[in-house]
């Protein structure tokens, strides 16, 4: 169970993710459903993220600015960011209410 210092830090987190923008559907990674776990032992973290799709161009932007939001925030002290790939994400994830900014292209055929 988190103590009140931990959950304020968590909540810290969190908000500064919902800052890191997946350019492509111009929605946080929050909010998509991509950050799958956050745990906080005392100042010692644990992240777990993905993308939308395995082969993904951003996937390394997307790891800075994970690692960027993580760095920025206060009572963090050891931190593994991981991206993983399962479970494979899918649109169900997405937060319910979620307005996209960006139009995906229109499929090919």
């Amino acid at each position: 169970m988190m103590n009140e210092s931990q959950i304020a830090i968590r909540t810290a987190l969190v908000e500064k993710l919902r800052n890191v923008i997946d350019p492509e559907l111009g929605v946080n990674i929050v909010d998509l459903g991509l950050v799958y776990k956050i745990d906080l032992d005392r100042d010692q973290l644990s992240l777990e993220f993905t993308t939308t799709t395995p082969g993904c161009p951003m996937r390394r932007y997307l790891q800075q600015q994970v690692e960027k939001a993580v760095n920025e925030t206060e009572g963090i002290g050891k931190a593994e960011v991981s991206m993983v790939m399962k479970p494979e994400w899918n649109v169900g994830m997405i937060r319910e209410g979620v307005e996209f900014f960006s139009v995906p292209p229109p499929p090919r055929g």
